[in-house]
């Protein structure tokens, strides 16, 4: 490890090394050396006798520990460490070796805290030492899957001593070809003050600048700091502040510095790519209450290695577990377990598509690992595994830690195992993936938009700028998948595209040309209801409800009632109920009368009167929110005798009179659905029946 001359010397004195501490580190090296030939003994005297004769110097204490921890004297190394620190606190080469001992006993947290500290502490002049620190603290960073601070670290070593080595191994993992999304592997810098900033405003935003440059992160986010507190309106100082503690891994308050950011940024592209920044550091170690993305894992000790390769066999012949790969040379078998419930029902029995269930590690024939994002079905793996496998495996060791960038695309994926088409393969997965997208996802409260779904935040001044750059990150964590999904479409469907909806023009297109599921609340409301064919005006009502847009819904199932009937599609019960649940919603009790009264007859003329059941069901159940008790329980008595065998009638006229504290008609019903229950030899129904009557029954006193 060398020392410059001319920097401060490594033991704290402030004094240039030359002046200082290069005559004993002539012994020292003596000493080293001596050591690297196998003469031990003689090294550790003559380290010895280095701090006799200089007691009060950390420099002495230091390399001793050093060479004690090379022989493996751990315990007299961390002592000799400690004397050289009650001399001087600040002793730089003391905080990297303590950080060198943390990382060896595989403390990375610990250990990068000190290699930060080290950095701190040396002469920016100590190029080569710093530029070591600096490579520690940029592993370490990757380690905890901080990428940001990796990479200003790793740069901070290039600039203190250049390396084609280095910058080859830059390019890897912040270059174009890295499996990074932008966001993560983008050089990020400072921005500038404002145009109005004063004289000393300017020359504080240089000093940081200027500690930046050197690697003196801390320093500069201290600046930033203080200029925020200063301004609380510093749109820049604050954007600054969070990119500096991003820097310096410090992922919690950058987050909130940024979050700041975004309530001050009026320019929608730049408040985005900080958001998206905002979701990198959300994949960093300890930000799992902050995330919407957690790794889950279940780690298992093997005992049996035969019984384990066997039932992985057969879970392959099960179709449970697909793209195997085994690793002979890294002694590591990977895999992708299915989850057994994610079945989907849009396709043939034969041609399923199933959804994701865990990564699957069997590493040196001793360690089972499941891991993935979606913990119930990682649980559901596990717990298969434990039950299949037994005393093959140890009890497994759960863990939550933070998830891979890839894995904000697992919940979008299906694997059409049973396809034997490729095309239709292709399809089943692009289909699921804009389903994902604009379905479910759409609707997810997300810790990234404080706890709001997607299709609300975007309505919000400031969550909207959240929102894009969190769609911005999903799209680069996306980029170069095999089955690309436009997200633009999803941009669409947000409203978070510039400019006028492209979907609703004045010459609407021709039906063949309309895809009604890319559009969004404003192109489904600029449609033209009369031009749309059934078909269409119910696939718009079913976008609609997807957008959670319920008054164009409402809208559309109107348009639809009102049509006349088609040979077709004779059966209107779907949307009559959508008509009264909304009504209902909005507190009109008397059109959700209305719209039964409607429908029922519809159902009469045109459906042979195929629903009439069901109508009757809903019309005791407005009835009852009516507070129409006596006219209720005479229509839920005339429906459960005209089917008696149907446990849901009887069911839902008990809790429709438990909700208006009718508490002995729905004694009357709950009794009769237990006693038909036990009938059918039905237990589920059976248990659901004896709640309720024990409910009627308090009820009735």
């Amino acid at each position: 490890m060398a020392i410059d001359l001319y920097s401060s010397c490594p033991c704290g004195s402030g004094k240039k090394f030359k002046w200082c501490c290069q005559p004993i580190h002539v012994q020292i090296d003596k000493a080293f050396q001596q050591d690297q030939e196998g003469q031990h003994d003689a090294a550790l005297r003559m380290m010895d006798d280095v701090v006799k004769e200089h007691p009060g110097n950390p420099e002495a204490w230091g390399r001793k520990a050093l060479l004690l921890y090379n022989n493996e004297r751990v315990d007299e190394a961390e002592s000799a460490l400690q004397k050289a620190f009650e001399i001087n606190p600040n002793y730089p080469f003391g905080h990297l070796l303590r950080g060198l001992f943390r990382q060896h006993e595989g403390e990375i947290q610990g250990a990068l805290l000190l290699f930060r500290r080290a950095a701190e502490l040396y002469d920016p002049e100590a190029k080569d030492v710093l530029a070591q620190v600096y490579s520690l603290i940029g592993d370490s960073e990757l380690k905890l899957n901080r990428p940001v601070a990796a990479h200003a670290a790793l740069q901070v070593c290039q600039r203190l001593r250049p390396s084609d080595e280095l910058g080859q191994d830059l390019e890897a993992l912040f270059g174009p070809s890295s499996r990074l999304p932008a966001a993560a592997r983008r050089h990020y810098t400072f921005q500038s003050p404002p145009r109005e900033a004063t004289p000393d405003k300017r020359n504080a935003w240089n000093q940081a600048l200027a500690g930046a440059a050197t690697g003196k992160l801390t320093d500069a986010a201290r600046v930033f700091e203080q200029l925020t507190k200063d301004d609380a309106r510093d749109a820049a100082a604050c954007y600054n502040l969070g990119l500096a503690r991003a820097w310096l891994g410090d992922n919690p308050s950058a987050l909130a510095a940024l979050d700041q950011y975004l309530s001050l940024e009026n320019d929608e592209q730049r408040a985005a790519e900080a958001w998206a920044l905002a979701e990198v550091l959300r994949f960093g170690q300890g930000m799992e209450d902050q995330a919407d993305y957690v790794d889950h894992s279940a780690t298992f000790q093997v005992r049996e290695p035969q019984r384990v390769f066997s039932f992985l066999e057969d879970w392959q012949r099960e179709r449970r577990l697909t793209g195997v790969q085994v690793r002979e040379q890294e002694g590591m078998i990977t895999g992708i377990v299915l989850d057994r419930t994610g079945l989907l029902t849009t396709a043939g029995a034969s041609a399923q598509p199933a959804r994701m269930g865990a990564y699957l590690l069997v590493l040196g024939n001793q360690i089972l690992l499941l891991r993935g994002t979606n913990q119930e079905a990682v649980n559901r793996a596990f717990q298969e595994i434990q039950e299949r496998l037994g005393p093959a495996l140890s009890e497994a060791r759960l863990a939550r830690g933070p998830a891979n960038f890839g894995d904000t695309l697992a919940e979008a994926l299906v694997f059409p195992v049973g396809a034997t088409d490729q095309a239709i393969a292709q399809q089943q997965i692009r289909e699921h993936v804009q389903r994902y997208f604009e379905e479910t996802w759409l609707h997810r409260p997300l810790r990234s938009l404080g706890n709001v779904a997607p299709i609300d935040a975007a309505g919000h001044p400031v969550l909207r700028k959240k929102l894009l750059g969190v769609v911005q990150f999903l799209e680069e964590c996306a980029a170069g998948g095999t089955e690309p999904y436009d997200f633009n479409r999803l941009r669409h469907k947000l409203g978070l595209q510039q400019g006028a909806p492209a979907a609703a023009p004045a010459e609407q297109p021709s039906a063949a040309a309309l895809d009604i599921d890319a559009l969004n609340t404003a192109d489904l409301g600029g449609l033209k209801t009369e031009t749309l064919s059934e078909a269409q005006l119910e696939q718009a009502w079913r976008a609609a409800q997807r957008l959670d847009a319920q008054e164009l819904a409402s809208h559309f199932a109107r348009q639809m009632v009102a049509r006349p009937p088609s040979a077709e599609r004779p059966d209107r019960f779907s949307w009559y109920t959508f008509l009264v649940q909304r009504a209902l919603a909005e507190g009109n009790k008397d059109a959700a009368l209305e719209y039964i009264n409607a429908g029922e007859q519809a159902d009469s003329e045109q459906n042979e009167g195929r629903r009439r059941n069901d109508y009757e069901l809903r019309r005791g159940e407005v009835l009852a929110k009516r507070g129409e008790a006596e006219a209720a329980h005479e229509v839920f008595d005339r429906l459960i005798g005209s089917a008696p065998a149907e446990l849901r009638y009887a069911g839902k006229a008990a809790e429709s009179m438990l909700g208006i504290k009718q508490g002995a008609a729905a004694l009357k019903f709950a009794e009769r659905g237990l006693a038909k229950s036990r009938e059918k030899n039905d237990r589920d129904s059976e248990q659901y029946f004896m709640e309720l009557v024990a409910a009627a029954k308090k009820q009735v006193g």
